[in-house]
Formats: structure tokens, sequence, C-alpha cells
């Protein structure tokens, strides 16, 4: 869908489907609760509405899992709007009862009540939903269901386990599926999964064309990355590497850095499909949206490739990358065994001993093997990774012990004549071990690497996001986030995908807190996200009374607030906000709640979504607390909003 033209500043609202709440959806929102939000929205004069991914995610709750990068997650179908639901309406209102009360959304409840809903709906009626003409269109028009059903039926099979986990139809072809595909035909089976999927298309694009008639922009979230348990990652397996996992090298946040455990892409194959897949992914979200998000943006440029056979980030490499060679390495004056000493942990025998005492013999023969006749060892070709030493039955003191000592490398062996410079190269012990001379050179050598790299990442970047930019008439818009290289924001520039701006956050050669008065015109300005705190628990838990007044300072507020996010203080920093340069402004709806004492919650730290690296019952499983319906009512909170979001309306585009 074409994104109107961005002729003047505009404002939005940031929502997860699955938090809103209507007098009519079921436990959880829904595709159809949308119109009731761009009420608010036409209301407010805000006119975009974005939206966190709605694929399917099984009996994942992170909208970020997805189960595959087209089909659509059955939590958001209205039931009652079925044309197959007569006969079960007392069990959706029986389930609508038990849970418009909740407070928060029991994902694992709402989503099995209606999936037993739906097969009682379909069962019945599963010849008649066979013969449905435009069923069969539908099917021919979406190649992508079939593989997807078959996935679907045989993970119910195997009670929601891994792919790698089945007895059968772990390793799949074409002709397979389609066999599969053809049996499950017979019995409903597949075609259960189809009709689902038809029904929820449907519906989305119906609030979508609802939205578009009302002057309201849906945006949507393409995550980069897809769950290695995915529909995807199991029928085309040719487009993933599996040797490695995505992450993120260390930082403040992270020490060991991170690994999503989320399979890489395997550009190459990609390309020479001229990148088919994704395409076909583009145009699907094209039935609905006018504009999406690109998640972790910078993956596309280089991503941070974790060997599958570790768990921490640490010992990632950034791919593509220009690494160094053996031949490089010996003219920079490192020999065969110097590159050895940077590569492989050597551990002195007293270093065993001093460890583990009496434990020592048992762990040597275990893990190590001996450097001829020296007191030196290295670790033993089974210990592979960080999981095999994780999967060994040594106690966690030891184990800890192992690990750190294997992460203890300056190079990274990639192949028999290829290495990459570890993250941490100059904290190897072994690195202090070298002269003065050696330091210097290898020094040098990483820094090269990096400086070549960057022409790699910028022809990659180029190359993939313009075959994005180019596929449909959305508008893209990148999560630029993170410490990303000169290429990042040149390429974006250049093929006008607006970047992302979090006020709290700074970026390379900005510092945190510059004023939202200074940011490009072509980026999108986000006070809060999904993945932070709102701006009250920011503001109330986060910051200290100095940070405080270094914020009021950027956002121009003369005012002293206290430390209390009253609904004035609210009022105030939404002003602030909005007269930001970015072209857009988009706020968490929870942000635009804490000016009204019916919507926003007792406790702040209840309305964030979710908070990264962290497991838990309360992530993703946000509400808002009272019906849509309500919201648009609240006439004095409409209308002091509408009065700001004009006045931001009327000023000219930067």
């Amino acid at each position: 869908m074409k994104f109107p033209a961005l002729s003047h500043p505009l404002t939005g609202v940031l929502v997860p489907v699955s938090a809103l709440r209507s007098a009519h959806s079921v436990g959880t929102g829904e595709f159809a609760d949308l119109p009731l939000l761009a009420d608010f929205c036409a209301a407010t004069g805000m006119s975009v509405i974005q939206v966190l991914p709605v694929n399917d995610t099984g009996a994942e709750s992170s909208p970020y899992s997805a189960l595959s990068a087209f089909a659509l997650h059955p939590l958001y179908i209205r039931l009652q709007d079925l044309p197959e639901i007569s006969g079960l309406e007392s069990a959706v209102a029986d389930l609508r009862t038990r849970t418009e009360g909740s407070p928060r959304l029991d994902y694992p409840g709402v989503r099995a009540a209606k999936l037993d809903i739906l097969r009682d709906a379909f069962a019945p009626r599963r010849e008649q939903i066979a013969s449905l003409p435009e069923l069969q269109s539908w099917i021919a028009d979406n190649p992508w269901i079939k593989p997807y059903a078959v996935f679907c039926r045989q993970k119910q099979r195997n009670q929601d386990r891994s792919w790698k986990q089945w007895e059968s139809l772990r390793d799949i072809d074409l002709p397979t599926i389609e066999r599969e595909w053809k049996k499950g035909l017979k019995d409903g089976s597949t075609l259960f999964y189809a009709w689902v999927q038809f029904r929820l298309e449907e519906q989305l694009r119906a609030a979508a064309r609802e939205l578009d008639t009302r002057g309201i922009a849906l945006k949507g979230d393409l995550p980069i990355l897809m769950n290695e348990d995915s529909a995807d990652a199991w029928a085309h397996r040719d487009i993933f590497d599996p040797a490695v996992r995505a992450g993120a090298p260390p930082d403040m946040f992270s020490e060991l850095g991170q690994n999503w455990d989320f399979p890489v892409y395997n550009w190459q194959r990609l390309g020479e499909q001229d990148y088919d897949w994704w395409k076909r992914r583009l145009v699907q979200a094209d039935k609905f949206y006018h504009a999406f998000r690109i998640d972790h943006v910078l993956g596309f440029f280089r991503i941070w490739a974790v060997p599958a056979v570790h768990f921490s980030g640490i010992l990632g490499h950034f791919a593509p990358a220009h690494h160094l060679s053996v031949a490089r390495l010996n003219d920079a004056g490192f020999d065969d065994g110097r590159i050895r000493w940077l590569a492989e942990p050597h551990i002195p025998g007293d270093w065993i001993r001093g460890a583990f005492g009496p434990a020592a013999d048992a762990i040597t023969a275990g893990f190590f093997r001996r450097i001829g006749n020296e007191d030196l060892f290295l670790f033993a070709p089974e210990v592979t990774g960080e999981r095999a030493i994780a999967s060994s039955d040594r106690s966690e003191e030891e184990k800890e012990t192992l690990l750190g000592w294997y992460r203890d490398r300056a190079l990274l062996q990639l192949d028999d004549d290829t290495y990459a410079v570890a993250w941490r190269n100059r904290e190897c012990t072994r690195f202090a071990s070298l002269s003065e001379t050696e330091r210097a050179a290898f020094t040098t050598l990483a820094k090269s690497a990096t400086v070549a790299s960057e022409s790699i990442w910028a022809e990659q970047g180029r190359r993939l996001l313009a075959f994005m930019n180019e596929t449909t008439g959305m508008l893209a818009c990148a999560e630029d986030l993170g410490v990303i290289p000169d290429c990042v924001p040149e390429t974006l520039e250049a093929l006008g995908i607006l970047g992302l701006r979090v006020p709290r956050w700074g970026r390379p050669g900005i510092p945190d807190n510059q004023p939202v008065t200074e940011y490009p015109a072509l980026t999108v300005c986000a006070p809060s996200v999904h993945d932070t705190s709102t701006l009250r628990q920011w503001w109330e838990d986060e910051l200290t009374p100095e940070k405080r007044a270094e914020v009021l300072t950027s956002l121009a507020i003369p005012e002293k607030l206290g430390p209390t996010y009253s609904e004035e203080t609210a009022w105030r920093m939404i002003a602030a906000m909005l007269k930001t340069t970015s072209r857009i402004c988009m706020f968490q709806i929870q942000d635009l709640f804490a000016t009204d004492p019916r919507f926003r919650l007792p406790v702040a730290a209840d309305e964030r979504v979710n908070t990264p690296g962290t497991w838990n019952r309360i992530n993703w499983t946000y509400r808002v607390p009272h019906p849509l319906e309500e919201l648009v009512a609240r006439t004095d909170t409409v209308s002091r909003l509408n009065a700001l979001v004009a006045k931001r309306s009327k000023r000219s585009p930067a």
C-alpha cells in the first residue's frame, strides 16, 4: 500500500495488537480492533498506527520469534465474525466472559482456547470449506501456505517440539511437502491451517482498508531474523547458514555479547535467487501496510555471526567482513606458531592444578591435551565450543573457569587460511606477552581489517536495502540503533529510508539528550519503544535528579519538574517531544495514557511491554486497561492531544 506523501510532520501511536481491548475482542486485541484505534487517532489528529509483528509465533509469546515470515497469528482472529462460527456463539461468549476482566494477556490460555474453537468450527464444515472457490483461489496465490500448513500439522503431532526433534519429516523437499499437503487435504489436517490463514488475512485486510478510508496509515514490523524452529528455516534450508547464529558483540550491557540463536541468512544463495523469498515477504506485507519497520537494519550490512557451537556472543565475528589470511599475518611478522599462540588458548599446568586441585587430573584428561613434553595444554579437539563445556558433568564453578579460559583468544580461526580478530583481542592473556613491536603490528592489522570491511558493509547494505525499498510502495523505516558504521546513515539517506531516534539514547559522536529539534528530517522520533521503559518509568525509576535536569534542558522545558511523573508532567513531555524535527513522531500508547487517570496503571513498571534478555510471565502481556470505545470518549484528553498534534502538523517539513 502506498504511504501518504510526507508533506508535513506526522504523529502516530505504537501498540502491540495483543494489547488492544474492545467491547468485542476475546481475550486479546484483534485485527478488528484496529479501526477503533483509528477512531482515536482521527479524533486526536494522529495519522499513523504502528504495530509489532503479527506473524504466527506458535507457543512462543514474543512477536519476534515467528513460526513463519508469512502466516498471521490466530490469536488476532475475531471468532464471532467468521461465517463458519454458527452454533459456537456460546463458546465464544464464554471465553470472552472468562477473559474480559483479565488485566494482562494469558497468551497460552487464550491461544489454546481460540484454536479449539476454530477446530470446532472447521470440523463439521470441512467439505463445505474445501469447496469454497475463494479459498482455493487464495491457496493458489499464496504458495507459502503449503509448507506452513504441513509444518504446523507436524508440529502439533509432535507436541510443539522443534522440527529437529521430530521422528519423521525432519528432512524435507518440495515434492514431499506437496505429498503431505495433499494427504492433509483429505483428512483436513492441512486445510484447517489454510482456512484459518485465509480468514485472518480477510480480517486484517478489512481493517487496513478501514484505516485507509480514514486517512490513517498502518505501519508494520518486519524482523530481519527468523526463528530456526520455523516453517521457513525447515522448508528453505538453502537460504540459511546453519553453522552460525545471529547475535551482538559484547557491550556495556552484556559482557559476553548476545547469541539470539536465530540462523543467519545465506545472502549469496538468496542473491542467486534474486532475493525471491524476501521479495515475496515484502509483497505479503504490502497487502496490509502503508509503511514497515526494518528491525535491526544493521544486520543487512553486517551480522554478528556466532558459531553454533557457542551459546554466548563473545566468540562471534562480523559477516561479511575483511578477515586476515595466514599470508597476511605471516607478512606482518606472525609465523604459524605465533598465530596458533593467539588463536588457541594455551593453559599452563599450574593453572589447572591451582584451579581444580584433586580434580585436576580428571579435568585434564577430559578437556585438554598436552603440548609435547611441556607443562602446557591446549583444549582437546572434542571440546568444540562453549556448549560442549556447558553440557559436561563438571560443577558450575568448574565449567565457568573452563569457559573463561576457552574464550581467551586474540584471533578466531574461521577456516584453514582465514582468521577474524576477536572482539576483546587486547584482553587475551597471551596478547600481553607479545613484544611491543608485535602488539603494534597486530593493532595495525586489526584496524586495517575494520577499515577494509566498511566498503564491504556499504556495498551489501546498498544492494539489499535497494531491493527492499523498490519492491513495494510501502515507506521503509529502519531501526538503526547501536554502534553503527558510517556507511549505515549514508545508505539510508541515499535510499530515502527513515532512521530511528530514541531521545534517551545518544549515537556515535552525538551525546545523550541531543535536542529533538536537531534530529534529521528523514527519521522517526520514538520517545520510548517496546524494548524500553515508558517515559513515565524512565523518569521515575531510571533518571537521577541531575539527569532529569539535563532532559528538561534538552527538551527546552523551562520549569523544574519533580520526580513524580504526574499527568501534567506527561503533557509537558509530550508537547516537547512533538517539537521534534523528525518527519514522524511515534508514541507508545502508554506514554499517551500517562496523561489520563483512567488509562494509566497504578504502577509504571506494569506498563512496560518487554525487558530484553529476560524470560518471565510479564513480557508481551500488557493490555490496554479499558475498552477502546472508552478512550475515544475521553474528550478532555482527546481535545488537548488534538491541539498539540494540530500545532505540529501545521509546521513546514524540515
